[in-house]
């Protein structure tokens, strides 16, 4: 098969997710990178409170909800979960789960996340946040790294010790240094492209275990 062949195939493959998407009710393809995340690394084992920056149009917080969902399932206790989306867009709302306007960058923001989980570290929080492209791949690049280094923060200082982090950056020159820096703050560190992952774009994903402090 010519290269213009597999292109094609892999192409009609990324329409399938979008098609799914529709057919499943979830709000974007998105929610498949999410799903195929948690298949790779169960992420979402044990989990009963979940921030998710970013979050608009919603669909990880769909598939978050249905994941923690089945551990209150599988769970012999009695716990009401947490579920918070936060991004400066409005989303239409999804029942059980709690929605902050705010910017993720906005100095107060912390506060109100203490404020929701009532001073408890969060067992996963979890990022598909993207800035809005320029076209300009090394300024995108750029850009994206200042929006993950401040959903690092928020996690140094909230995340439970031995939950997950999941950030998208953007592959070039710039990943290896932000890598380093997550390295230094978390046990695990591993690159991921889920499938679902359009093959023109240059997103990956970092998935971070177990914060040191």
């Amino acid at each position: 098969m010519n290269y213009m062949g597999k292109k094609w195939i892999k192409e009609h493959k990324k329409e399938h997710y979008y098609k799914n998407a529709k057919r499943h009710g979830y709000r974007a393809r998105s929610a498949y990178k999410l799903i195929q995340i948690n298949k790779k690394f169960n992420i979402f084992k044990n989990v009963f409170s979940l921030l998710d920056l970013g979050c608009a149009p919603g669909s990880w917080l769909q598939v978050s909800k249905e994941f923690i969902e089945i551990n209150l399932e599988n769970s012999k206790k009695k716990i009401k979960p947490k579920i918070l989306g936060v991004d400066f867009k409005k989303i239409t709302s999804i029942e059980d789960i709690d929605f902050l306007k705010m910017d993720i960058h906005d100095e107060m923001l912390e506060e109100k996340l203490n404020e929701y989980f009532q001073e408890k570290k969060i067992d996963l929080i979890i990022s598909d946040c993207s800035i809005k492209k320029t076209g300009n791949k090394t300024l995108d690049q750029v850009s994206q790294i200042k929006i993950c280094d401040r959903i690092l923060e928020i996690a140094i200082n909230l995340l439970k010790k031995n939950g997950f982090l999941i950030l998208k950056c953007f592959e070039g020159s710039e990943v290896p240094k932000f890598l380093k820096s997550v390295k230094e703050k978390f046990h695990k560190v591993r690159k991921f492209i889920p499938e679902a992952t359009r093959s023109r774009s240059n997103e990956i994903f970092l998935v971070c275990q177990s914060i040191f402090f």
